[in-house]
């Protein structure tokens, strides 16, 4: 073959694969493509059966729960703030029905082995429920409320085995005075008559925690091939609407949460759900009308969405709970691929007395940036220094502000609005850099094409050369 053939044949690769680098370099210029799943909440159709469960038995093997199909609810560990579970329980189970009088819900999970007693270095099973007093409840699911009243059904194994089976575990006689190891102390102290497996709730905000002076809500867990089967009963409705859930036909709101003593769980250490929407239907209703389908997905099914190269793709996917994430990235409720402009990087901040997290952001120049703040306690705002951005989020609720970093530098961004003594100090910052390492890149590729031209240049003055001498002889 011709040399000279040869050297335009390699000129040409060699151009081809510098315009490919070239054109893969800017349309990633800003990192990788992301996939966010994007999921509908579930619906727990709460039929009408005429059955009344005795608590007194095993209610959780009790055969009106063998035709009744459930929500198996995604589960993610707390998010108000730390320490986080060591692990995440999964999934619970949920099944739910009614009699026209009594509300019943039974939960089951895994659980490899029951942990019913409490000590220094031991923690108790348990699970609760989780429903607003308000309407207007926040969008996410937080277990203590915010600013609006929730109502929480909280079952212990511990207690369970004490209300149920009349046990009392002995502990040694001590005398330490410190609270809550009243029930030890030499001296005599009253304690309250424990009236249920479950603690009748409310809260309206972390810390707030407060126990009903009536305690509406019964209760009561079974252990058995390696699951709880916890079962709750309480009425329809009660006298006092203002701290209790009410359940009228329509729809409701509900969170669930899971506790594994084995992993340290307590407290706000614990595998928590986001909102699931529970569909009470009127009495009368046969149960053969909903056993077939008792799962139902509120909205559109869920979907993928690939972003990639400044398009939006969506994919449908298996269904599940409504993820955090999925509430930063809301996509078109056809499902169909649509043309959109490039996606904008989504920065989460959480806002709370007197801190950003994070409080330092860092974006390259040029980026399209979504700032998406959520307030954990109190109304606050963000007001960004140089680009004069502004956003104002109240309690449990999301602003979002999109703007494109075109300036170079370091910003300061403060709150905006007086959230109490500390609010000049709530600050952070944020850095707009060039993209270096796209720079550094597109020399790197240039310097390696001139480098093989020049090779090649030379390889071809070599053979030309050689080529005359053999000529000349």
């Amino acid at each position: 073959m011709n040399n000279k053939l040869v050297v335009v044949i390699i000129i040409l690769l060699s151009v081809g694969i510098f315009a490919w680098l070239v054109d893969y370099g800017w349309k990633h210029r800003y990192g990788s493509p992301q996939t966010y799943a994007l999921h509908s909440s579930p619906v727990l159709a709460v039929c009408y059966i005429s059955e009344q469960l005795n608590l007194n038995s095993d209610v959780a093997a009790d055969e009106v729960w063998q035709g009744l199909r459930g929500v198996e609810v995604n589960l993610h560990h707390q998010v108000t703030e730390q320490p986080w579970p060591k692990s995440v329980t999964p999934t619970v189970n949920v099944q739910a029905f009614h009699n026209g009088t009594d509300i019943y819900f039974k939960m089951t999970w895994q659980d490899d082995r029951p942990n019913s007693q409490v000590s220094l270095d031991s923690f108790v099973d348990g699970c609760a429920i989780a429903v607003p007093l308000d309407a207007n409840a926040p969008p996410a699911a937080v277990m203590m409320g915010f600013t609006s009243l929730v109502n929480i059904w909280h079952w212990r194994a511990d207690k369970d085995v004490e209300y149920w089976e009349k046990k009392e575990y002995v502990r040694p006689a001590s005398a330490d005075f410190t609270y809550p190891f009243e029930q030890e102390e030499i001296l005599s102290v009253t304690t309250v008559p424990l009236q249920s497996a479950v603690a009748d709730l409310v809260a309206q905000r972390a810390g707030s925690l407060t126990d009903k002076p009536v305690q509406a809500i019964q209760g009561r867990g079974a252990w058995s091939g390696g699951k709880w089967s916890v079962v709750f009963r309480r009425a329809l409705a009660t006298d006092d609407a203002q701290r209790d859930c009410q359940f009228p036909w329509g729809e409701h709101l509900a969170a669930f949460a899971v506790w594994d003593g084995d992993e340290g769980d307590r407290g706000g250490r614990k595998s928590m759900s986001e909102w699931v929407i529970l569909r009470i239907e009127q009495s009368g209703q046969s149960k053969a009308a909903h056993t077939e389908s008792i799962v139902e997905w509120a909205g559109s099914p869920a979907h993928t969405v690939n972003v990639q190269d400044g398009q939006q793709v969506a994919h449908a996917t298996g269904l599940s709970s409504l993820s955090l994430l999925a509430s930063a990235h809301a996509s078109s409720g056809s499902g169909q691929p649509e043309q959109a402009e490039p996606e904008p990087r989504v920065v989460s901040i959480k806002a709370k007395r007197f801190e950003y997290i994070p409080n330092r952001i860092y974006v390259r120049q040029g980026q399209t940036v979504t700032l998406r703040m959520e307030s954990l306690d109190v109304t606050h705002g963000l007001y960004l220094d140089g680009y004069g951005l502004d956003i104002k989020a109240k309690p449990g609720q999301v602003s979002k502000a999109t703007f494109v970093a075109d300036k170079r530098g370091r910003f300061t961004f403060r709150c905006s609005e007086t959230c109490g003594e500390f609010h000049p100090y709530m600050i952070g910052f944020l850095e707009v850099t060039p993209n270096r390492r796209f720079h550094v890149f597109i020399l790197a590729v240039c310097v390696t094409f001139v480098v093989m031209l020049g090779l090649l240049w030379r390889g071809s003055r070599q053979v030309k050369g050689i080529g005359e001498n053999v000529g000349t002889h």
